[in-house]
């Protein structure tokens, strides 16, 4: 998909996720979401991939970022202090909401039909993980090769 189709999608479908950045095929979103109890600001930033890249969802995929409220740890818990995230080199905190090397998303597919409703999955597993400790979300963590995003 193109960003421009992307960016049609998400307002059709999110439109409290407001565009925020747009820089030829690179977008950022930001807006509220309320999976559970509390309501997260999250930001997703994309960048369609050229029609020559090698389509790879571990270069490509979406990153998304809680902006408030700051996600707490849990030192010691079984799941790691913080499950399901990546640490960027800055100390920076995305999300970690697919597998690609299970074929789950491609740079073809809608942010909006995948990637929000992923992330709406992942803060809920995430308020159930700080009430009770147990992170009921599926899926397998997977380092990312973050080198165009």
């Amino acid at each position: 998909m193109s960003i421009d189709a992307q960016m049609a999608d998400m307002a059709s479908l999110w439109p409290n996720l407001r565009l925020v950045a747009r820089e030829g095929a690179c977008a950022a979103w930001r807006g509220p979401l309320r999976p559970l109890m509390q309501t997260f600001d999250i930001e997703i930033v994309y960048r369609a991939p050229a029609a020559i890249e090698r389509l790879d969802a571990r270069v490509l995929q979406p990153c998304v970022t809680v902006l408030s409220p700051p996600l707490r740890r849990r030192p010691g818990d079984r799941e790691g202090a913080l499950p399901h995230v990546y640490y960027g080199p800055d100390g920076e905190v995305t999300l970690c909401m697919l597998d690609p090397d299970a074929g789950e998303w491609s740079p073809g597919d809608s942010l909006a039909q995948t990637t929000v409703p992923w992330i709406i999955d992942w803060l809920a597993a995430y308020e159930g993980w700080r009430a009770t400790g147990q992170w009921t979300a599926s899926g397998r963590h997977v380092e990312p090769e973050r080198g165009n995003v």
